[in-house]
């Protein structure tokens, strides 16, 4: 029979080791999913000159840092709201909300 040993030196330490492990590899999982979700709302925006639908980027923040926030999605094009609200027949109202609960970014309270 084999005996196996292990010796942790400061448990506590190694806690604070594993914790902040987990929260980075969680945030690099929000991160890829904020990438799907650009990707997606720019195949699901309605094309009329195409501006709405290039319109969208995505941001991406420090890993490391002890901020929940890791990342947004930014579309700055002045009509994306009324595109939203239902404007366009070629995508349903709230095709945003849609998709960022789709993927999982966004949750309903």
């Amino acid at each position: 029979m084999t005996k196996l040993s292990l010796d942790i030196v400061d448990f506590k330490k190694e806690m604070k080791r594993v914790e902040k492990e987990v929260i980075k590899l969680g945030k690099m999982d929000i991160i890829e999913r904020i990438d799907y979700a650009t990707e997606t709302l720019k195949v699901v925006t309605p094309v009329d000159t195409g501006k709405a639908r290039s319109g969208w980027r995505n941001e991406k923040y420090d890993l490391n840092s002890n901020s929940d926030d890791v990342g947004a999605i930014i579309n700055e094009v002045e009509y994306i709201g009324v595109l939203n609200k239902g404007h366009s027949r070629q995508a349903p109202k709230y095709f945003i909300e849609q998709v960022l609960s789709r993927i999982g970014i966004l949750t309903p309270n």
